[in-house]
């Protein structure tokens, strides 16, 4: 936390995440989270950002990334055991 141009203390780092999970969840503009939160759009947008970009870097290895043969594979048989079949063709598993 830092102090702003006034002398008042700034956001905290739990706020900015609320707002990046609550737009993300909610699929809100920033602009909507002005009031509830008292945050500017373009600092929302900025926690939004930054907030992407941190789940990117610690995540990104292991789950944002294409799947290998051996995962499209096991995700098969599970689905299979499970009696879910094409449970591969749609995003949402519902086609």
């Amino acid at each position: 936390m830092r102090y702003d141009a006034i002398g008042k203390w700034g956001l905290i780092p739990l706020t900015k995440c609320i707002t990046a999970m609550q737009m993300l969840a909610y699929g809100i503009a920033a602009d909507c989270v002005d009031e509830y939160l008292k945050i500017g759009a373009t600092t929302a947008l900025e926690c939004m950002k930054n907030f992407a970009l941190g789940v990117i870097e610690v995540f990104g290895i292991e789950y944002l990334r294409k799947p290998t043969q051996a995962d499209v594979d096991h995700l098969l048989q599970v689905a299979e055991a499970r009696d879910f079949l094409d449970m591969l063709g749609g995003i949402d598993c519902m086609h």
